[in-house]
């Protein structure tokens, strides 16, 4: 099968211009920020869009999302689509949602998909629901992944950056400990930590497993859910149930065990697994052509060990259309969306960094095909993909996401014991849910 475009040359970068304004946030007017006119070029309308996205894991995504614009650009005559890279996920909700304060947003943008909710309440979402009904959206996309970007029955976009967590291992330092096969559940992975961690002394010189911080909150969600419940709906939260508790006090073992850090970043994590510092880490699939690739040993990549179920949430996120722009850049935001996420490009996205294509039909061409008889390991998230659900989408999701990262990282510092963390996380969303419940109404 022909390569897709994610190969092909970059655009220029951004102007000093751009990038100072991209920096100064609402000080500047959003649409000087992101160019929603119509160009004109040899006579001919030329719409122009700025899609605005993230980077989250590790490894040359950036120049991968950029390229694939680029051959977008040289596809389309009519449509002209400029990339904007907006660091972190974080930081490109806040940016978004700075311009649509203003009410001139971007045309589109990638967002984690647990903002579905908050953006959903602003009213800045375009329904997209009668456009995929007339293509093959709903036949081709996997639900679950699909399920993502919607809200009572209706679709607000299309899925691209498609993750689950997964449990990456060393296989020289299985062998060397003499485990010859990745643990399948909770007490086969805290006998395996147990094992692998290193000690001289009392300073550790491997840990048995790394939890991938900075998204602790999303890899715990896929803890609770292997305990038999989703802890959230769309307008409350149960962080405090014994299944959370169960959850977090089996963390607390682990670290109290010194067998596992009890802290890390998202980025510090990937590269302490792939530099031999752990052997074990919990990571994004996201992250599997960079890990693949970069360590200097060989590596499994397994599902989540199940507790008393399997379970797993999604991560990455949707592209989303805004919803006030005039038609003619909602029709081509939408021919946008929907060529990032074809068959042969998240075919390409999935080879090329490790994401799980979103589309069936993605799985059966050739080149992934090919891919996954090369590459085993790109095929192993399905596993847990098949038993994965949306990441907490309730209403003020920033800071309800604080609440819980808050209780679980001073919970294993030591600082709170589990239940009365998750009691206070929980007490605090449920009133900033309550909140926003009240000021919409």
């Amino acid at each position: 099968m022909t390569r897709s475009p994610v190969a092909s040359s970059l655009p220029a970068q951004p102007s000093p211009r751009r990038r100072h304004l991209l920096k100064s946030g609402a000080s500047v007017s959003a649409a000087a920020m992101f160019g929603g006119m119509p160009l004109f070029a040899s006579g001919q309308q030329q719409v122009k869009l700025a899609f605005m996205y993230p980077v989250g894991v590790s490894g040359d995504i950036n120049r991968l999302v950029t390229a694939m614009i680029s051959g977008f650009n040289a596809a389309h005559a009519d449509i002209q689509v400029e990339a904007i890279y907006a660091g972190s996920y974080d930081n490109t909700e806040q940016k978004v949602m700075t311009a649509l304060g203003v009410g001139e947003p971007p045309a589109t943008w990638l967002p984690i998909n647990s903002m579905l909710a908050t953006f959903l309440g602003m009213g800045a979402l375009e329904d997209v629901t009668a456009l995929a009904k007339a293509d093959d959206i709903f036949q081709d996309f996997l639900p679950g992944f699909l399920g993502t970007c919607m809200s009572d029955n209706k679709l607000y976009g299309l899925p691209f950056q498609c993750s689950t967590p997964v449990l990456y291992f060393n296989k020289g330092a299985f062998e060397k400990a003499g485990i010859k096969t990745a643990p399948t559940n909770w007490s086969e992975l805290e006998a395996a930590a147990k094992a692998l961690t290193v000690k001289q002394g009392d300073a550790v010189q491997q840990w048995g497993l790394t939890i991938g911080g900075g998204w602790h909150d999303w890899i715990f969600e896929s803890f609770v859910r292997q305990n038999g419940l989703v802890f959230w709906n769309k307008d409350k939260v149960s962080f405090d149930a014994p299944e959370s508790q169960n959850a977090l006090e089996f963390w607390s073992r682990l670290v109290a065990a010194k067998v596992m850090p009890a802290a890390s970043t998202w980025e510090s994590s990937a590269n302490d697994f792939m530099a031999g510092r752990t052997a074990m880490l919990y990571h994004s699939t996201g992250s599997m052509t960079n890990i693949l690739k970069s360590s200097s040993f060989p590596v499994g990549v397994a599902p989540m060990p199940k507790g008393k179920q399997l379970g797993s949430t999604m991560g990455g996120g949707p592209i989303l259309i805004a919803r006030k722009q005039p038609d003619a850049h909602k029709r081509a935001a939408w021919t946008f969306a929907r060529w990032m996420t074809n068959t042969s490009n998240q075919a390409q996205w999935c080879i090329d960094t490790g994401y799980l294509a979103a589309r069936k039909s993605s799985w059966e061409t050739a080149a992934l095909k090919a891919h996954v008889t090369k590459v085993p390991e790109s095929r192993t998230a399905f596993v847990t993909a098949e038993v994965a659900g949306a990441f907490l989408q309730v209403p003020g999701y920033h800071k309800v996401r604080e609440y819980l990262k808050s209780a679980i990282d001073r919970t294993l510092a030591g600082e709170v014991k589990p239940d009365a963390a998750l009691r206070e996380a929980n007490a605090k969303s449920n009133l900033e849910i309550e909140r926003l419940a009240r000021r919409r109404a």
